[in-house]
């Protein structure tokens, strides 16, 4: 199965999808639709990429899981809180990397 094959046969949560994207269609593109959490009454569409490995078979699937992994890790720092405080809330764009548990106790 060529990496193309796999990523077009991937299935996850309802809302969620997966294409090969990027220069030369080298990177896996997981799209996902889920609430804002900052206004959780509005859906948000949000596209994580993820420079594919030189990995075949059971190893690149274990590597695309790896990264949902990580995408879920990213999404349970933006909805957790403790009151009003977001302790965990995740960097995105050019503040870092979005799959880095950061702490922000300082509100």
């Amino acid at each position: 199965m060529t990496t193309a094959e796999l990523v077009a046969s991937l299935a996850y949560k309802p809302g969620w999808s997966f294409r090969l994207g990027g220069p030369w269609n080298t990177y896996l593109c997981v799209f996902s639709t889920t609430p804002d959490s900052w206004h959780p009454s509005k859906p948000r569409r949000t596209q994580h990429q993820f420079a594919l490995p030189d990995l075949e078979g059971r190893e690149l699937i274990r590597w695309v899981f790896d990264r949902l992994l990580e995408v879920e890790q990213h999404e349970a720092a933006e909805f957790f809180t403790v009151g009003r405080l977001r302790p965990f809330y995740p960097n995105h764009q050019d503040e870092g990397s979005p799959y880095v548990l950061v702490e922000r106790w300082d509100g």
